[in-house]
């Protein structure tokens, strides 16, 4: 038998092809897929925030109308609350009626309270004195009222605060609240809603702003709206009081 003089050499192997994914392609995929994910997120955000500004939108006209049929034949607003004006349906489909049937509450679609009030002595600073040869003082004047949506995100305010104005809501004021969804007027301070072509020393509330309502038949104020103290404040939230009156 015949034997080479050089030595066999072993065949050499071929490299084997790669698999997986490196670190690199692991981290560029996962940094994609997290732009993706947040880009998603905000984009569900801003499609609720405007459902729920739509909605609250659309639910404006209704409940003004409601009340002010309901009162189109009395002498003033005596009587409204939050409790009357969900009674005879003022707060329609488009707010969640909860509580018990002694304390119920109206929550818009921003999840926040929604109230109604009327305001006394609206016209004037003060309750109309005592006939100074005594007796009693005069009933108080609850000529106007005001319907307060609390917890109002500052993005949907403009929309919320021009589409009110083009419903026909008279007066509209808008205050920043210091806690989220805590109204900055409730049904105790309504009367402070009074605006000034009634009283020129009233002050409607503190940091409020009245963007509609000074004269009797007068347009948004839109400068007035985008300030600092309405709709383009810091913070997170606003309310809202839109006040119609006889």
């Amino acid at each position: 038998m015949l034997y080479s003089p050089h030595a066999v050499r072993k065949a050499r192997a071929l490299p084997h092809a790669q698999r997986g994914f490196t670190i690199v392609e692991l981290s560029v995929a996962v940094a994609i897929a997290g732009v993706l994910l947040v880009s998603a997120i905000a984009l569900v955000q801003v499609v609720l925030r405007q459902t729920r500004a739509n909605d609250l939108v659309s639910s404006i006209p209704r409940t003004i109308t409601q009340i002010d049929k309901m009162y189109a034949r009395a002498a003033d607003y005596a009587g409204l609350n939050t409790a009357v004006a969900i009674g005879f349906g003022a707060f329609d489909g488009a707010f969640d009626i909860v509580g018990p049937a002694n304390a119920r509450v109206a929550l818009h679609r921003f999840g926040y309270q929604t109230l109604a009030q009327a305001a006394d002595n609206f016209r004037n600073v003060a309750a109309p004195p005592a006939p100074a040869g005594g007796g009693a003082a005069p009933p108080a004047d609850p000529s106007a009222y005001a319907v307060m949506y609390a917890g109002v995100p500052r993005a949907a305010c403009a929309d919320v605060v021009s589409s009110a104005s083009a419903s026909g809501v008279l007066g509209l004021i808008v205050v920043p609240e210091a806690t989220v969804g805590t109204p900055a007027f409730t049904a105790a301070n309504a009367q402070l809603l009074r605006l000034t072509m009634f009283d020129a020393t009233a002050t409607p509330a503190p940091a409020g702003v009245v963007v509609k309502g000074t004269t009797q038949n007068s347009a948004l104020n839109v400068a007035a709206m985008s300030g600092a103290n309405a709709c383009g404040t810091n913070n997170d939230t606003v309310t809202i009081a839109m006040v119609n009156w006889k």
